[in-house]
């Protein structure tokens, strides 16, 4: 069922997206691409982008559609080869490339969700939360392969490889606001080789970014970042949509993003004995928070909750199971409701960020206690046998 329905949504979203380029995201990042090779230093520039997508799009410039590209220039690098193609022919290409990431996606949260017992659990999961509807209303996005890199760096995080696990997770510097609360909560769990290897990655990405542009693009690309992000924060997912909605000011949802990330800061370091060792579930945690207080997530980006529901899975994996199927469903039900109460999503959210630290601190628990009876049966002078860890997972929660 969850293969017929979602699947279905997918390819329905794919189909719209190819007739349709103008009206996704595909349109800015095909710009993107263009003007990364034909006028990189204005690749931030509205009139710029203005100008290319009218062309894309065989319409008058004097129309004033724009689509804003505004992610990092190495992003539109990236997208370089689309420079000289038709945006129906580099959208079809991008559908394509995408739906193949979403099945690379899969794969990898399947390979994460080995420890659930039940396989057809296990499928269940991993099609509903990389398969949700919020993510597959945007086919042309980023998401897919920051999924990708998600999941890779935590099975590289498997195999105690951690200073490539931190350079892949660099690859969400894409949308930094889904990454920003990683850093503590990498700094928590003193997994420093982890840390360190985000933040190089993430430092070369900019880096990189800057000798495209120059400093006055990368600029122009925070003014441009600044002008438009305020004036979508009420249709975001994080908690901040609600006060903007609620004020109508864009602003007033980033200065409660502000206050939110300090408590989520302090709540990071309230659980640090928690994640203390523990890097895999740092990052899932800091991503859970960075999702619930940033100012600008869109709704694709539930696609990244498959690592917090895969902790999740780990204690409960029929309540994994049920927030994973939630999140469609949410979408569905509030699609029904009138525009200004459709604010669903951020309590979806609430609800992962809730049950994956209390999944966190449970295993962290009975990790403890199991850890207290070994030391106390060799005490006694009976033989000490280690079981697997965490009964044969993926990856271990301990450095």
């Amino acid at each position: 069922m969850l293969v017929a329905v979602l699947g279905t949504a997918l390819v329905m979203e794919a189909h719209r997206e190819v007739t349709d380029p103008g009206d996704s995201d595909a349109i800015a990042l095909v710009a993107g691409g263009r003007l990364v090779v034909s006028d990189p230093t204005n690749l931030y520039s509205p009139v710029a982008q203005e100008r290319t997508e009218a062309v894309l799009l065989h319409i008058p410039a004097r129309d004033h559609f724009i689509a804003p590209f505004t992610n990092v220039a190495a992003g539109a690098l990236l997208l370089s080869p689309f420079a000289h193609t038709d945006l129906w022919v580099a959208t079809e290409i991008s559908v394509f490339v995408s739906t193949l990431l979403f099945a690379l996606a899969l794969l990898l949260a399947f390979r994460l969700l080995a420890p659930v017992s039940s396989g057809s659990v296990q499928l269940a999961i991993a099609i509903a939360t990389v398969m949700n509807i919020p993510a597959v209303e945007a086919i042309v996005q980023w998401d897919s392969l920051m999924t990708v890199a998600l999941l890779g760096s935590v099975l590289l995080a498997g195999r105690r490889q951690y200073g490539w696990a931190g350079l892949v997770l660099a690859t969400l510097i894409l949308k930094p606001q889904v990454l920003w609360l990683v850093v503590p909560a990498l700094i928590a769990a003193r997994s420093w080789r982890y840390l360190g290897g985000l933040l190089a990655g993430s430092a070369a990405w900019i880096a990189v970014s800057v000798v495209i542009t120059g400093p006055a693009g990368f600029a122009a690309f925070l003014n441009l970042v600044a002008s438009t992000y305020p004036g979508q924060t009420d249709r975001s997912i994080g908690l901040p949509s609600l006060v903007s909605a609620v004020t109508g000011s864009g602003g007033a949802g980033f200065v409660t993003a502000a206050c939110l990330g300090a408590i989520a800061v302090a709540v990071i370091f309230r659980f640090r004995g928690v994640l203390r060792g523990r890097p895999v579930a740092a990052v899932a945690v800091g991503l859970d928070l960075s999702l619930l207080c940033s100012p600008h997530v869109t709704t694709e980006d539930f696609m990244l909750v498959a690592l917090p529901i895969a902790l999740i899975a780990r204690r409960w994996p029929l309540l994994a199971l049920g927030e994973a199927i939630a999140i469609s469903v949410v979408e569905i039900v509030q699609l029904q409701l009138p525009s200004g109460a459709q604010h669903l999503q951020p309590f979806m959210l609430a609800a992962i960020s809730v049950t994956t630290l209390l999944s966190v601190r449970h295993v962290a628990s009975s990790t403890t206690t199991s850890s207290s009876k070994r030391t106390g049966r060799v005490s006694r002078g009976t033989e000490l046998h280690l079981p697997a860890p965490l009964g044969g997972m993926p990856f271990p929660d301990s450095q």
